[in-house]
């Protein structure tokens, strides 16, 4: 019944945005008479971002009207050439991904706005099994100066670049990579304060928050810290800390550094009575650069954990001690190499991805098994863009588990489309 909710939610909205954008009808219908100007209920997109925020989720931040709808769909399909591994997050081995997510903005007063946005989730193995997450992220923002602005709220760490701009429009494989995925979580909201602006003329962008923390007695071995995290409302138990510094002066440079660091014991003890305080490091950096129609794109991260001999009791998950990943990708826009009058794009790409799960383990867990996720893989794919905010994607990864494992890791063929409005 959910789901038939969430999809009919998904039909409406894209129904009534096509015909607010195509029927002149709908147009006389929704256009309102206005001292100033006439104004469209659903305004045109401007791609203007805010700092920690992507495309769409900005859009209320440059609005003329008081209030913004906007949102983004993802469907996804994974064909596995080969037997599938499985473990205890469905993230690892889905066969299907439908995510939506709705924004809406209002600006209290010019200076004082409310943004927030519904994500829908499901994930599907293609059998039996259907993972559902549901997040509300919200926040309020005063905005003090350029240089100089306070949010508040439900909002994404500003670590890598994914957990940012995580509409499908900004990233050109089919599912987020694998390092945004399992190293880094995407999507991962912490409710807290944050920090930011620009300066140095407006050339660097910055962001420092301070956020509740993780929840490590949940973690699972095979996806790091991902399910450590806790969207619900709470009176914080755990802090963190969070920072970001973003070269944003050149649209076709794109430099940026961030990282994390936070309690994750939520003043809890072990099981068996110990003090239970972990802690979480992650760090991140990219790079990117455009020229014509060539681009590169590159990214590392590393992670730590503390306390993961206390951590296995509760529920005997081995979680490593030092964690890593890294990809770099090449593009290159083939629509330009025929002569066409539409205005569309057809990038392929190349990326290489590394990561490891378990870089390095307690000596205590050295000759214990577990699911250990030390990937090497390979991608090539194309999108075809036709509109700035349509994709349709499709890409095959060459994967391999480099620990030792009863299933080899199965080569994958994925599908997919996004848009945002």
């Amino acid at each position: 019944m959910k789901y038939s909710i969430i999809l009919g939610l998904l039909f409406f909205v894209a129904t009534y945005y096509v015909n607010a954008q195509e029927d002149p009808v709908s147009e006389e219908i929704i256009e309102k008479s206005d001292s100033i100007s006439n104004k469209k209920l659903i305004e045109e997109l401007k791609y203007i971002k805010q700092p920690g925020l992507a495309n769409a989720a900005s859009k209320i931040y440059s609005a003329d009207r008081r209030y913004s709808f906007a949102g983004f769909t993802e469907i996804n399909s994974v064909t596995y050439l080969g037997e599938k591994n499985t473990g205890d997050d469905i993230e690892l081995y889905y066969t299907n991904l439908y995510r939506f997510g709705f924004y809406f903005g209002y600006k209290i007063t010019d200076r004082f706005i409310f943004n927030s946005e519904i994500q829908a989730e499901l994930l599907h193995d293609g059998f039996r099994e259907v993972g559902t997450e549901l997040n509300f992220e919200w926040m309020f923002d005063y905005l003090f100066h350029p240089s100089f602005n306070v949010r508040v709220g439900n909002y994404p760490i500003p670590v890598g670049y994914t957990n940012i701009n995580e509409e499908p429009i900004a990233f050109y494989s089919v599912n987020r990579p694998e390092v945004e995925r399992i190293i880094l979580p995407t999507q991962w909201l912490e409710t807290g304060v944050m920090f930011y602006g620009n300066f140095l003329k407006n050339q660097l962008e910055y962001n420092l928050g301070l956020t509740k923390g993780l929840d490590a007695s949940n973690m699972v071995e095979g996806t790091w810290i991902r399910r450590g995290r806790f969207h619900g409302l709470e009176v914080p138990r755990a802090w963190a800390a969070n920072g970001k510094l973003e070269y944003v002066a050149q649209d076709d440079i794109k430099l940026g550094i961030a990282g994390y660091y936070g309690d994750a014991g939520r003043g809890s003890d072990t099981p068996s009575g110990q003090s239970f305080n972990p802690t979480v490091s992650l760090y991140s950096a990219f790079a990117g650069y455009e020229w014509g129609n060539f681009s590169v794109f590159g990214l590392a991260m590393r992670g730590s954990t503390t306390q993961t001999d206390r951590i296995f009791e509760f529920d005997n998950q081995v979680m490593g001690e030092e964690t890593f990943g890294y990809y770099g990708e090449l593009r290159w826009d083939l629509w330009s190499a025929f002569k066409s009058e539409k205005d569309w794009k057809l990038p392929i790409w190349l990326r290489y991805e590394r990561l490891d799960t378990h870089a390095s383990v307690a000596s205590s867990f050295e000759n214990r098994a577990f699911d250990r996720q030390n990937l090497e893989i390979i991608s090539v794919g194309a999108n075809l863009r036709p509109k700035r905010n349509l994709v349709f994607k499709v890409n095959y990864q060459f994967r391999e588990n480099l620990s030792e494992s009863i299933i080899p890791e199965a080569n994958r063929l994925e599908l997919g489309l996004g848009f945002i409005f």
